[in-house]
């Protein structure tokens, strides 16, 4: 079963996004850096008040690849950085054209 973001767990912090995932009873307390979401907003061409709305999807992928590879912090903990960005790459179209 894959991870999913907790409703009502997010929370704003300058560093990033913190929030909480579940799968089969199991909590997670999850994070993504700032820059991934700077990133990830850029890459989808997102904007507005639904742009973090429109990122759960995506961010949710990279919490499964990240747990799915076992690569959690030391206190159990998972946060998505920069580097898995470029570990399991962007996912799906920009939801703009390019034109």
């Amino acid at each position: 079963m894959s991870l999913r973001v907790i409703a009502g767990s997010l929370e704003a912090h300058s560093a990033g996004l913190s929030f909480k995932c579940g799968r089969d009873g199991e909590t997670i307390i999850c994070g993504v850096a700032s820059d991934v979401l700077r990133d990830l907003l850029y890459f989808h061409r997102l904007e507005g008040d639904d742009a973090f709305r429109a990122l759960l999807p995506e961010i949710e992928r990279l919490a499964n690849a990240k747990s799915d590879a076992g690569r959690f912090e030391e206190d159990g903990a998972l946060v998505i950085r920069s580097v898995d960005l470029l570990r399991y790459g962007f996912h799906g179209k920009s939801s703009k054209s390019a034109a």
